[in-house]
């Protein structure tokens, strides 16, 4: 009887506090670090050339999305050279701020979007997978459809993907896997 009784107050003490780990998921911070990640991403190609030919806004940009990175992250990201397969493992902020410069540099027009899911007769919504990690912090992943043109020549590409996040106990990133599939050019007809 004792058993039982001790069984079920240690289940009751229990469950709170599996909640309270919770609590970021109940006050939607998954969805904003989802959105910060991706609003930035896309803000990349909002600076100009003036009219002498100088970078207006560029590095601001860099640095905002470099914010977002502790100084020992890690990255898999996709290949900006058309001869290489598969991904490319990036370790440390600087090598990641190279990463973001080039795209900042090479492509315009960016729109990375935050597929939607539906079931049955509800709305879609962009939906975030998030985990507390072990050794603390919170890793997030989502599905995105990436479109870009390029700066060069203004070729259109698209391709779907996901955004596989892991943050320490600060809040930087300190992994991040994009992840782009079948990359498709956009033709008009």
């Amino acid at each position: 009887m004792y058993r039982i009784v001790f069984s079920i107050l240690l289940l009751l003490a229990t469950v709170p506090l599996l909640r309270a780990q919770r609590l970021e998921v109940q006050g939607g911070e998954p969805d904003r670090l989802a959105d910060e990640f991706i609003n930035r991403l896309d803000a990349l190609d909002d600076w100009y050339l003036t009219v002498d030919g100088k970078e207006q806004g560029l590095d601001p940009l860099i640095d905002k999305m470099m914010e977002l990175f502790a100084p020992d992250a890690v990255a898999n990201v996709p290949p900006h050279d058309a001869e290489q397969d598969g991904p490319v493992m990036l370790r440390g902020k600087d090598n990641v701020r190279k990463w973001v410069e080039r795209i900042a540099r090479t492509q315009v027009r960016l729109d990375y979007i935050r597929t939607r899911q539906t079931a049955g007769e509800f709305e879609g919504i962009p939906l975030v997978y998030s985990t507390q990690l072990p050794w603390g912090g919170l890793g997030i992943s989502y599905q995105i459809v990436g479109v870009w043109s390029l700066r060069e020549d203004r070729r259109r590409f698209m391709g779907p993907g996901s955004v596989f996040l892991q943050y320490d106990k600060t809040g930087k990133i300190v992994r991040l896997r994009l992840y782009l599939s079948e990359i498709t050019e956009v033709v008009g007809t």
